[in-house]
């Protein structure tokens, strides 16, 4: 019988060798960033005062946009909504002029030179009718979200409703890993707007479309998300950031939905303001130094494209393609700055 000193040496032998076949875990950082309630503010003009602004414009945050994608490896850009309703200039194009078959929605002609990955509608996106909306998306070289509204069938029974929109997509992507090494992945994206807009357009979206709960719709569906193969979930909603409890219905809900099990950045928008920032310091479960909300990295950009909002991800991948995040934090970058009261 051989001796546990004899047998020693076998089993070193058998657990290293058991330790050098395990997978190792591979780390990725992912930037998402994000612009939100550009309000047709495409260009630094104020419409209003019929003057340039060094204080708004999309032109102005492509510059941060270019910035911040040269700092990392792997990035994708979304937009939140409240797109295509803000000044004189999306007036006179949904009143005015309108769109022909062809035609290309202005802002539309300056997003496609911005590499989006995809785009949420937000609740100003119905204030000129459901039609002008579907011309003026067409126009858009990235796809578009929106999953908690549905047609209107006429019943009382929300369980058989049909969406209006594509609720999510999942999207392929390869990533850089820290190694150097080439990683895919399937980003999952989900985007929402407030229920009010049954209030707000009324007359453009009665008989036509009803809207569902925010964070029933998510519940729903990001577990089904992640049977489709979502390695990573990242919602986008056109809802604020409130303390308040849910009471069903509820227009700003996003810290809510980062207590939705799989949801791994929120980059929402609506309520015109920024996070991280002073504002929201006083609501259990925010961190501002992080940018997270219940350990959730989250950014809202500002308004009239006044900041690019960003949330970085580092991410690891095991050698069987499971993913998961180790950490991420959320930030924004301002296209100006005040000294003294001045610009």
């Amino acid at each position: 019988m051989m001796t546990l000193r004899r047998l020693f040496p076998l089993f070193l032998v058998l657990i290293l060798t058991a330790s050098c076949s395990q997978p190792s875990d591979t780390d990725v950082r992912l930037r998402v960033l994000e612009t939100s309630d550009i309000h047709m503010h495409v260009v630094d003009y104020d419409y209003f005062q019929d003057q340039p602004s060094v204080t708004a414009g999309l032109a102005r945050t492509a510059a941060l946009l270019e910035q911040a994608r040269s700092e990392v490896s792997n990035s994708v850009l979304v937009d939140n909504g409240d797109l295509l309703q803000g000044n004189p200039l999306g007036d006179f194009m949904a009143r005015q002029r309108g769109l022909q078959d062809g035609d290309i929605h202005p802002v539309y002609k300056a997003m496609n030179l911005l590499d989006y990955t995809v785009g949420n509608i937000g609740n100003h996106e119905f204030n000129y009718g459901l039609d002008f909306l579907a011309q003026s998306i067409a126009g858009a070289n990235f796809p578009y979200i929106s999953a908690n509204v549905f047609h209107d069938d006429g019943d009382d029974d929300p369980s058989n409703d049909i969406p209006f929109f594509d609720q999510y997509i999942i999207v392929d992507r390869t990533l850089i890993a820290e190694d150097g090494s080439s990683q895919d992945i399937k980003i999952g994206f989900i985007g929402f707007v407030p229920p009010q807009i049954m209030q707000w357009d009324l007359s453009n979206l009665r008989g036509r479309v009803v809207a569902h709960d925010i964070v029933d719709t998510a519940r729903a569906l990001v577990p089904k998300m992640k049977a489709e193969g979502a390695d990573i979930v990242i919602a986008i909603p056109h809802s604020g950031l409130s303390g308040s409890r849910l009471t069903g219905m509820d227009e700003n809900v996003s810290g809510h939905l980062s207590q939705v099990p799989d949801i791994n950045a929120i980059m929402f928008g609506h309520a015109h303001r920024v996070f991280p920032s002073d504002n929201y310091t006083d609501i259990a479960g925010v961190d501002i130094e992080k940018g997270t909300i219940n350990g959730v990295a989250a950014t809202m950009p500002g308004f009239w494209g006044s900041h690019l909002g960003y949330v970085d991800l580092q991410l690891s991948v095991s050698g069987d393609g499971q993913w998961r995040v180790i950490e991420g934090i959320g930030a924004t970058r301002p296209i100006y700055t005040r000294e003294n009261g001045k610009l």
